[in-house]
């Protein structure tokens, strides 16, 4: 599976999240939505209640009631992945726990997902570095080090279809300055694994940047309408926008091609046309002197290169007379 997301250039997934609204049927509307949007994976939270202890919810009932409204049950998971399925889109969910991760295993995500709250739960990291599954890891507010530490848990296993994302762990982030794409490379370079970028802010320009300095996999929140009530539905990317977006970072990963130097065929018969020749500017007679007098360097270039032109001005015209304006054959010089 490792090898299907890397070929997406770039394996891009549609961040649903909580955006379902504790509806199924958003819920799969939204996966319909990301299809049609050319996305390659929808991704939900697995969270409920217990990500919270009991004093955060003393302070703000509020909040309780949304955990509760907006959090996804196993059965509800399981049925969107079949519908996922049927429509040829991959599944993944975010998960906080042993029992979540079993969940996850049972359903048979495509990926698993820790979010970057959890960049430093090493309890969890080594639970999840068991599974066969994919592992994409968001690093958050995650120091370099704890970055470093995180990996080391999974290669500890030798588990090698693990992806780290670069994230900013605001909603969204107000500033150019602080996104540091060129992270996306660091975090390659000190993980030894890919890496990717999950994008929280409002730019159109962001993940295409992401694309072009390398990310293997793009993640943006998605909605099926930015007016809808909830938590991450104004920060998210709509229909049109993920489109826009997915045909972008298609296209720019596909314009950068490799690092192979590669001359097309129609580029060499235009080298032909553009390129310079050892042409004639003046007649030239037999066993006349090459001199600055008599050639140049002009079009087309499929005479004598221009590599041969020193060697010419120190010989003669070995053949017969030369007209102004020809091009000169190979016979009229011995190299």
């Amino acid at each position: 599976m490792i090898k299907n997301i890397l070929k997406k250039k770039p394996y891009i997934i549609a961040e649903i999240g909580a955006n379902h609204n504790g509806s199924l049927s958003l819920a799969k509307k939204t996966i319909s939505c990301a299809k049609k949007a050319g996305c390659d994976a929808v991704k939900f939270q697995s969270w409920d209640e217990t990500l919270n202890a009991d004093i955060v919810y003393e302070k703000d009932k509020t909040l309780l009631k949304q955990m509760k409204k907006f959090k996804i049950s196993f059965d509800e998971l399981k049925n969107l992945r079949e519908y996922s399925k049927k429509l040829g889109i991959d599944f993944g969910t975010a998960i906080f726990n042993k029992k979540q991760l079993i969940e996850a295993e049972k359903i048979k995500c495509d990926f698993i997902k820790i979010a970057s709250m959890d960049i430093d739960n090493s309890y969890l990291l080594e639970q999840v570095s068991n599974t066969k599954r994919n592992l994409i890891i968001s690093t958050g507010t995650a120091s370099k080090s704890e970055i470093i530490y995180a990996s080391k848990i999974f290669k500890k296993k030798k588990k090698k279809n693990v992806i780290f994302l670069h994230c900013i762990s605001l909603y969204p982030p107000r500033n150019e300055i602080d996104i540091n794409l060129k992270n996306i490379s660091l975090l390659k370079k000190i993980t030894g694994y890919e890496s990717g970028f999950s994008d929280h802010t409002t730019w159109i320009e962001t993940n295409l940047a992401a694309t072009a300095v390398g990310a293997k996999v793009i993640e943006k929140h998605f909605t099926t309408s930015k007016k809808l009530k909830g938590w991450d539905h104004s920060i998210s990317a709509d229909l049109n926008e993920m489109k826009s977006m997915v045909s972008s970072c298609k296209k720019i990963s596909f314009l950068l091609g490799s690092e192979k130097r590669i001359i097309t065929k129609n580029e060499s018969a235009q080298a032909k046309v553009m390129r310079r020749s050892i042409c004639a500017i003046n007649n030239i007679e037999t066993k006349e002197k090459f001199t600055l007098r008599n050639i140049d360097l002009r079009r087309p270039g499929n005479g004598i290169s221009p590599k041969k032109f020193k060697k010419f001005l120190s010989m003669r015209n070995l053949g017969k007379f030369i007209p102004k304006g020809s091009l000169i054959k190979k016979n009229r010089i011995k190299y």
